[in-house]
């Protein structure tokens, strides 16, 4: 019996769910700023030492994405995990981490 627990606990680690998830890597091109609605939004999760993080909701979509910080301009960047921020779209065509500058 206690084996049977192991596998089963093993199989729930294993299982889709439970994963935990890695950002795809996307070009700046790519990228999509789907809003900030619960249904639909792109919400910016920070930067590190060479890419943006973003999670993302379309419809019954969703994932993450990382985009090469020499591909996306992003203005007033936070490092990961310090917050997260809805996104504006600036007349320059940059892209600024609400609230902005």
């Amino acid at each position: 019996m206690k084996g049977f627990r192991v596998l089963l606990l093993g199989g729930l680690l294993l299982s889709p769910g439970c994963a935990v998830q890695r950002p795809e890597t996307i070009s700046g091109q790519q990228f999509v700023n789907y809003g900030d609605t619960p249904l639909s939004h792109t919400i910016y999760l920070g930067s590190d030492g060479g890419f943006h993080y973003f999670a993302w909701s379309h419809g019954k979509s969703g994932g993450q994405w990382k985009v090469s910080k020499r591909e996306l301009i992003l203005t007033n960047q936070f490092a990961l995990g310090e917050r997260e921020a809805s996104l504006l779209k600036l007349p320059n065509d940059q892209w600024c981490a609400y609230p902005c500058e």
